[in-house]
């Protein structure tokens, strides 16, 4: 494997990682508006904004990204995960 290619995979990785990090953020913005709300309330409203809100491929890769580690996520938006539409074709 070239140089140029074994640079262009790593950089894939990292906008890869930046995203899911970016996406996570935004999600934890919306759980941080809701978490007055009621628990069972506040996760399906955060899940309604997202499925709303954010592109298929968006959505997407958030559950790829944590469907798998739920754990990396604060309660409400683990409660929130299920409810998350796919993404078209997902």
């Amino acid at each position: 494997m070239t140089e140029a290619l074994l640079t262009a995979g790593h950089a894939e990785g990292d906008h890869h990682d930046e995203n899911v990090a970016k996406l996570r953020r935004m999600a934890g913005q919306i759980a941080d508006f809701f978490k007055s709300y009621p628990e069972e309330e506040a996760a399906a409203s955060i899940a309604d904004h997202i499925n709303q809100f954010w592109t298929g491929r968006m959505r997407e890769d958030f559950r790829a990204a944590f469907t798998a580690r739920p754990e990396d996520l604060p309660p409400l938006l683990r409660r929130a995960l299920p409810l998350i539409r796919p993404g078209q074709g997902g």
